[in-house]
């Protein structure tokens, strides 16, 4: 009894705020997939069964694709903007050197949207270049396809070679990232100014110019750009000397540039601009000119990962590309592109200011340009033969953003942070059953851009990962550097990827895998086959210490027999001499349905498969080893390594979702964390803490989930300065500490509370900006009850900020506030026009409604009162769109949670009518249903049930 008091007064000492907050503390919803009811009901698991021979290649339209009768050798590529005048309109010339595979009389190119207004073709000249013209040549672009085919009056044989001249006309496209198109900035005077730049990738070369625009038709390209003179063009490949007068115009000059290697025509770039430029060693980075000193750090970091990235390689970069160039584009997002020698940037991925930029922000710029840096081999050296591959871009991007990161900055233990944020976000997505695999088809524009998603980022990197782990870093390498010699400046299938660590296993581990197995049976059977599997370990507890391991694909929402085989490879360690050190020769392979093994592991002591989490696939355990597991985390989480830790956290909640366990295992599991002191287990548990707060915030059950998140943070907490940085701390001791201050204050933890509240007035007070490594937490929290005084202070700062990564922070700070008629003034910008509005970006405007619904139900109730009056719904909609009226109704339900919150919702469809698609009202209505009905489905009684008992029983914990 007196341990149970004890511990009753400590919760409650950490629930009573010392301050007078009448609300409760500022957080972030995080979305959640919309629940199902699951069935409990489990089909037995088909023992039997081989490797089915898989459908790689699914049909698609193949009248999209180019016909084979030409293939290109050279561009060169002329164009004038004007678009320093913020002119839309540009021209050009490109001329096409083309070989003919096969007779014909027509040369078919791509085109979107572009005015042809000629096209000649020449003789090539013996010296090299267009020769003699021969005819001019009928033309005429399918839209559907974006075909254009040249017609001409004679049989061109098989084997001769022709220029191609197109003259046409196009338009910048508006700042949509997409093909040529325009953007702008504010410069200090408050004068716009604007930009001109290129993003090819996948399909939009075309839409700059009529050209062979798929990834195996590689070509060299000689570019050239005439601008205004006091503009600068950046390409690929460095100036051909000094730009030259214009003889048409004496304000315009035109820069040529030097032949680029062999490459893909969405991998050509260029650039016209007024930036400045920093310099170091072969590397630059452009930006506009009052953001020069963000610059520095890009530059550093992109010299480090290059060479690092070369020695991994044994490949240099400089022996294909003289130079490289990084360039931060203004509004075009968070997003990059790996162009060869010239990667784009927006904005908020490539500039670091370390006065006002988050070491998240320092982490992102780290790893994307380590991700892009990838790409220089994995995509532009060795493209994929056609984006069914588009994972050996992607994958190998996703994986080397993390590697080589760590490998240019070994104090970031950017490696850490892999397995949660890559490995676990690719879980998510690919336990749907309609989820595509990593091999797939595709054939029109939109089919193609539509592979980009998470199986080819993360779940291929995850994928490539494992299979670093299982064969071992010498022979991983050697595999890739034989893959890339063998297709350099060529075109790659899954096959070549696999015929080159197949050829490395030969010469350095010949008996590391089975002998009857090979790289591509192992590979094939989890490339061209959806989903991953969860490995199911039966322990027997006899004599002879074994364990039957069956695989089954993992669904979240449902169990569908399947007769696939994954190649499972799989390792393990017990209680009784805990070895977390994977290795290639201590890996089996689970080549069927389930088969039994020798564990060598006491019956009395745990185990655990699937070391540091390097395998792909979801590990479950019988009854008795989860309580074994369960026991040795609240004894001393230090035996398992932090890796597994998170690697439990996540399955078991995951798997409790799923229904293939009592959602009570993960609960008392994640009790451990009381004795957690690492990041990635507790990111891992955010989820499922997330999940659950979102189900009982405004509910009678609230108060026992904050017992519960209050035991997990009682002793953590008060190690952490939560208002303060120390120059020691590293950057996963930063994430911890804003993962728990986000916690404690989310949950009402009243020392969080008022710390982030002094923090904040201690800045006000000194006009002194909240160091940006505590700054999301203290700004959000501090801004909860704030005065009107610090609320402009804080708003203020974004509006003079020039920084997009830090406007972001200040916005979802700003929408923190728990004021109505704050949050009223705030939502009010995202809809301003006028001198005053003109440096909000269009991202920026979306952005704040959906931090002021997603910061707490009383932002919620904001946008509900803000969305109640009619003239502003009109606005809402000219200004933001209709979509993002359809996601704020959207959103507003799924944080319905009580009777009350409902009546506002229905007020607000009805007041809304029309104005919304019925689609979205009975969508909106049903999710809040969906609310209500968990709390009467076996999930939502066991989770109530426990943290009821938690709350009132807690010695027995």
């Amino acid at each position: 009894m007196v341990a149970r008091t004890v511990l009753i007064t400590a919760l409650l000492c950490l629930l009573a705020s010392p301050t007078t907050f009448a609300t409760r503390p500022a957080w972030k919803w995080l979305s959640e997939p919309s629940d199902f009811t699951l069935s409990f009901e489990r089909e037995l698991s088909d023992l039997a069964g081989s490797l089915p021979v898989p459908n790689r290649r699914q049909a698609v339209d193949e009248s999209y694709r180019l016909p084979n009768n030409t293939s290109p050798i050279h561009y060169h590529l002329a164009l004038r903007t004007a678009i320093h005048e913020n002119s839309r309109q540009f021209s050009g010339t490109v001329k096409v050197l083309f070989e003919v595979l096969e007779p014909t009389t027509t040369v078919t190119l791509h085109n979107r949207r572009l005015t042809v207004q000629r096209a000649f073709l020449h003789e090539e000249a013996v010296g090299g270049g267009a020769g003699a013209q021969i005819e001019q040549v009928a033309h005429s672009t399918d839209p559907d396809t974006e075909h254009l085919t040249l017609a001409v009056s004679q049989l061109l044989p098989a084997g001769s070679r022709y220029y191609l001249r197109v003259e046409f006309e196009g338009a910048l496209q508006n700042n949509n990232n997409m093909g040529f198109f325009a953007s702008s900035y504010l410069d200090n005077s408050g004068n716009r100014r604007y930009l001109a730049s290129s993003k090819f990738e996948p399909t939009h070369a075309r839409s700059a110019f009529p050209c062979y625009d798929e990834p195996l038709l590689k070509a060299t390209f000689e570019l050239e750009l005439t601008h205004y003179k006091e503009y600068n063009a950046v390409a690929n490949m460095p100036l051909a000397g000094t730009p030259t007068p214009d003889s048409d115009n004496a304000d315009y000059v035109t820069s040529r540039f030097e032949v680029t290697p062999l490459m893909s025509t969405y991998l050509l770039a260029f650039a016209v601009t007024d930036f400045t430029i920093r310099t170091a060693d072969r590397q630059t980075v452009y930006a506009r000119p009052n953001v020069f000193e963000e610059t520095a750090y890009p530059l550093e970091a992109g010299n480090r990962i290059l060479d690092a990235l070369s020695d991994y390689m044994d490949i240099s970069y400089y022996d294909y590309m003289p130079k490289m160039t990084q360039i931060a584009i203004p509004d075009r997002g968070t997003g990059a592109m790996e162009n060869w020698g010239l990667v784009a940037y927006g904005e908020p991925v490539l500039l670091f200011n370390p006065a006002i930029n988050t070491y998240r922000n320092r982490k992102s710029v780290t790893t994307i340009i380590a991700h892009e840096y990838a790409h220089q081999w994995f995509g532009n050296l060795v493209s994929p033969h056609w984006w069914e591959y588009i994972w050996l871009n992607e994958g190998f991007a996703t994986l080397y953003e993390y590697y080589a990161a760590q490998l240019a900055y070994p104090e970031g233990e950017y490696w850490e942070l892999f397995t949660v944020e890559v490995i676990h976000s690719a879980f998510g997505a690919d336990a749907s059953e309609t989820v595509r695999p990593m091999n797939w088809n595709a054939a029109t524009p939109s089919e193609i851009a539509a592979l980009f998603d998470t199986v080819a980022y993360d779940k291929s990197g995850s994928v490539l990962n494992m299979f670093r782990a299982v064969l071992g870093d010498p022979v991983w390498r050697y595999g890739l550097k034989t893959y890339m010699t063998a297709r350099q400046l060529d075109g790659a299938t899954a096959d070549h990827l696999y015929g080159g660590l197949q050829e490395a296993l030969v010469s350095l581990a010949p008996t590391l895998l089975p002998a009857t197995v090979t790289v591509r049976q192992l590979m094939d059977s989890w490339t061209s086959e959806p989903g991953f599997p969860v490995l199911t370990v039966y322990r027997t507890y006899g004599e002879r210490q074994e364990a039957i391991l069956s695989q089954e694909r993992f669904l979240s929402s449902k169990r569908l027999p399947s007769g696939h085989v994954y190649y499972v490879p799989y390792d393990f360690t017990g209680g009784h001499a805990p070895d977390f050190e994977p290795t290639p020769a201590g890996y089996g392979w689970l080549a069927a349905k389930a088969d039994k093994i020798a564990t060598g592991v006491p019956n009395d002591q745990w185990i655990i498969f699937n070391r540091q989490q390097n395998g792909y696939y979801r590990v479950n355990y019988d009854a008795h080893n989860w309580e074994l597991l369960i026991e040795a985390l609240h004894n001393d989480p230090a035996q398992i390594h932090h890796r597994n830790r998170a690697q439990l956290v996540n399955d078991a909640y995951n798997l409790a979702r799923a229904e293939w366990l009592d959602f009570a295992v993960p609960l008392r599991l994640m009790s451990y964390l009381r004795k957690e002191t690492q990041y990635a287990p507790w990111t891992a548990a955010g989820s499922a803490l997330t999940y659950l707060y979102n189900k009982l915030r405004g509910t009678a059950h609230y108060a026992h989930f904050q017992v519960y998140a209050n035991h997990l943070l009682i002793d953590i907490y008060p190690t952490l300065a939560i208002d303060s940085v120390a120059a020691q701390e590293t950057l996963l001791q930063l994430y911890l500490k804003q993962f728990i201050t986000t916690w404690a204050c989310r949950v009402g933890h009243g020392d969080c509370l008022a710390k982030t509240k002094q923090a904040l007035a201690a800045a006000y007070q000194a006009r002194t900006p909240v160091h940006p490594d505590i700054a999301t937490a203290v700004y959000c929290n501090g801004l909860v009850d704030a005065s009107d005084e610090i609320f402009v202070w804080v708003y203020e700062q974004f509006k003079s900020s020039r920084n997009q990564a830090h406007r972001t922070v200040l916005i979802d700070a700003l929408a923190c506030s728990r004021q109505p008629a704050q949050l009223e003034s705030f939502l009010t910008t995202a809809l301003g026009s006028g001198a005053e509005f003109d440096a909000l970006l269009a991202t920026e405007r979306t952005r704040i409604v959906s931090a002021v619904y997603g910061a707490s139900r009383e932002g919620v109730d904001a946008v509900l009162d803000f969305l109640m009056v009619p003239s502003r719904v009109t606005e809402f909609v000219q200004r933001l769109g209709q979509s993002a009226l359809n996601s704020a109704v959207s959103n507003i339900a799924s944080r319905t949670n009580n009777q009350p919150e409902l009546d506002r919702l229905n007020a607000l469809l009805v007041s809304l009518g029309s104005q919304i698609p019925e689609s979205v009202a009975t969508s909106a209505r049903s999710t809040v249903q969906n609310n209500f009905n968990w709390f009467n489905t076996l999930e939502g009684l066991v989770v109530v049930e426990f943290l009821e008992q938690m709350a009132t029983t807690p010695q027995e914990l």
